[in-house]
């Protein structure tokens, strides 16, 4: 069966409902949307489990090591009902996380920090996401039959997000850009 002529969305499992598609998604190799909670509301506040001691300087958050063990967590509490949703979790989705299980997936997840606009210290952000894929042909080819082939979409090799300050309209395109292979 060829898989080349496809044109599908690449959205994982766990953003299919708040993950809004902007812009031209008609490749399954790469989507982009802003998240929206399911009461509508694209007000957040963020909590990460991540190194930003650089963020001044670099103006990206990083992976950190906890007492040996890597994590990279992003979740947004919606401003307005105050639901809860996982954006990221290294050791969940993506490449490694999904198709090699991470390796703190057994570890108790820890507590998150809230973020804050660097600009502003508000609270208040949009977020807009992108997923790079490098396709079902390659995840079927490297995986054979270990996963459902529509498994394909959580096997993705690059998560990019971006924040909008929703006080101030600081804008950061790669607050987290990240590698998950």
């Amino acid at each position: 069966m060829k898989y080349k002529n496809r044109k599908m969305i690449p959205v994982p499992k766990h953003l299919k409902s708040i993950l809004k598609p902007i812009g031209d998604n008609n490749s399954e190799f790469e989507i982009t949307g802003k998240i929206t909670c399911d009461c509508g509301s694209e007000n957040f506040a963020i909590e990460i489990v991540a190194d930003d001691s650089d963020y001044s300087k670099e103006q990206v958050v990083k992976v950190t090591e906890i007492d040996g063990n890597y994590f990279l967590i992003v979740k947004v509490k919606c401003n307005s009902c105050n639901k809860e949703h996982l954006i990221f979790d290294n050791d969940f989705h993506g490449w490694n996380g999904f198709v090699c299980g991470g390796d703190s997936k057994d570890q108790p997840r820890p507590s998150t920090k809230k973020w804050h606009c660097n600009k502003c210290c508000k609270s208040e952000h949009s977020m807009i996401v992108n997923i790079h894929s490098q396709g079902q042909e390659d995840f079927i080819e490297e995986c054979g039959d270990e996963f459902d082939q529509d498994d394909w979409a959580e096997g993705f090799d690059w998560i990019t997000i971006k924040t909008i300050c929703n006080a101030c309209e600081e804008v950061n395109d790669e607050w987290i850009s990240y590698e998950t292979m």
